[in-house]
């Protein structure tokens, strides 16, 4: 889903700046008893107007300075900003940057030279991946909400496509970016979904290539993240230390088990129809055919498993193993692998998460 911006990502550009002072000036003319000039009356209003802008104009020149500084530079090194850049992406970039702008010049920089080389897919071209990333309705606060099934990603493609799941998520975002958000509200919602992802094989290329692309080139776009149907020993050891994120990220952050209908009909304005929601949308209708279709071709492999099993069983074999030191040893390696499965899971969550929202956090993966 920051999955992933950085969506940040929390607090949308428009509180970063401070509101500027109104200054209110009364006319006197020193006597209560001296009688009144209507001409000086008539002049208060427009010397008021007059002295509000030139106090007004100094402030509004000194909190954007940066961006006339940035146009400069970027200019005195030959580089051009993009269409696709405007000054509101620029103001997010600068309030991720925490106001340095050396950081500032280098982000921006390294977001053009990005923006030169990376083949965002075309709308046609994510048909292909309709039924695992895709944008469904808005949520309560009206962010658009995107669906990222990567346990079902992780599961049924093959490793060398898996790099392609990862382009399709970012150019989702860019999709939305660009023709999904409102003004007022620039951020989005992500879901991710992790139904089918096991403990022992951790995507840990794909998260990382999403969330330092969402990371380093979407700041403060990323509303909510909600990650759903995490494995038990995933989601309890990530319950536990996701303390350590500041207040304000763990507000932004809902992680759910098997019970997660709840909190997803409490933030989304629309659930899918394959996380049990009612929506009849051509979205959810296809994604029940492609799904239908993955559980037959399932039922199929696994009968033909089975049936090798079966042919496999008269052969004979050179040695014999006591049951019970299977069962022993094999349990003793799968709670031992269990455990350092997850424990790395949690860590690349919370490099994700932490990445996406908190530039300051240990666990940023800028620093």
């Amino acid at each position: 889903m920051q999955m992933l911006s950085r969506p940040l990502l929390v607090l949308s550009i428009a509180t970063a700046f401070s509101d500027q002072e109104e200054f209110n000036v009364e006319a006197s003319d020193g006597s209560s008893g001296s009688p009144v000039n209507p001409e000086s009356h008539s002049e208060e209003p427009s010397a008021q107007s007059a002295l509000d802008a030139s106090n007004e104009a100094p402030q509004n020149l000194e909190s954007e300075s940066w961006l006339d500084q940035l146009q400069e530079e970027l200019a005195n090194q030959g580089i051009s900003l993009p269409e696709r850049i405007n000054d509101e992406d620029l103001r997010r970039f600068y309030t991720a940057a925490n106001g340095d702008f050396l950081v500032l010049l280098l982000s921006i920089k390294k977001t053009i030279r990005w923006r030169e080389t990376y083949r965002i897919l075309s709308q046609e071209e994510l048909e292909t991946w309709a039924n695992m990333v895709f944008w469904h309705g808005p949520d309560v606060m009206h962010r658009p909400c995107l669906i990222v099934r990567l346990g079902l990603a992780c599961s049924s493609l093959p490793s060398h496509d898996r790099p392609r799941f990862a382009q399709a998520v970012v150019s989702q975002v860019e999709h939305g970016v660009m023709h999904l958000v409102s003004p007022e509200n620039p951020e989005v919602t992500v879901l991710v979904d992790c139904e089918g992802l096991s403990p022992f094989r951790i995507p840990m290329q794909i998260m990382r290539s999403c969330s330092t692309l969402l990371q380093d080139h979407y700041p403060n776009r990323l509303g909510c993240l909600f990650v759903i149907r995490l494995p038990p020993v995933v989601r309890f050891i990530a319950q536990t230390f996701i303390q350590v994120l500041k207040p304000v990220t763990r507000k932004k952050l809902k992680i759910g088990g098997e019970m997660y209908r709840k909190i997803l009909l409490e933030n989304l304005q629309t659930l899918p129809s394959y996380l049990g929601g009612d929506c009849r949308c051509t979205k959810c209708l296809n994604i029940g055919v492609h799904d239908v279709k993955r559980l037959r071709t399932d039922h199929i492999n696994n009968i033909q498993a089975n049936e090798d099993v079966s042919n496999s069983e008269d052969i004979p074999t050179p040695n014999v193993i006591c049951p019970d030191d299977i069962d022993q040893s094999g349990s003793c390696d799968q709670v031992l692998r269990t455990a350092i499965i997850g424990l790395l899971m949690l860590w690349v969550l919370i490099t994700l998460i932490a990445g996406l929202y908190d530039p300051e956090s240990p666990f940023s993966l800028s620093q």
